[in-house]
């Protein structure tokens, strides 16, 4: 089970393989993160945290980084999720899709059941929709995207 966002960006593939790659990028378009400090940079085995706008904080392992973008492991104590940055495109058009693969702590099945397809996979398409364009906004204006641009959040607002 997954979810995932896809932008459409007039840019060249490379330039958005670029921007998603600097450290402490997040800060720049992801309209609910307060902080994005890095502690290994860049390529396979960085680090780096997320501190949304209501106080939580994630860890962020990155497993795989190639000319596609990258992916990595999200969470707090344990791993909550896989994250995909995948950039499709050419020298002058792009796509930047986020595909994020929860792991849902439920082992009921029927409880889990409910709680994605009635809950958590909404919850996830809203904020997934959210920070692809807030990406696209940035890119092309290069001004920083405001908190809370698209609406808030319930889970980090």
């Amino acid at each position: 089970m997954h979810v995932e966002a896809k932008k459409s960006i007039n840019r060249s593939k490379s330039e958005v393989l670029a921007e998603i790659r600097k450290s402490g990028n997040l800060e720049n378009y992801h309209p609910f993160c307060a902080e994005n400090e890095t502690d290994k940079w860049p390529g396979i085995g960085s680090i780096d945290y997320v501190k949304y706008l209501n106080g939580l904080k994630y860890r962020r392992e990155f497993i795989k980084w190639d000319d596609t973008g990258y992916v990595l492991n999200i969470g707090v104590k344990r791993k909550l999720a896989r994250v995909e940055w995948l950039v499709e495109g050419n020298q002058k058009n792009s796509s930047l899709k986020i595909r994020v693969s929860p792991e849902l702590p439920y082992k009921n099945p029927i409880l889990k059941f409910f709680l994605w397809n009635f809950y958590v996979k909404h919850m996830l398409k809203t904020y997934l929709e959210n920070v692809v364009g807030g990406f696209a906004e940035y890119i092309d204006t290069k001004t920083r995207v405001p908190k809370n641009k698209f609406g808030k959040h319930a889970w980090y607002s």
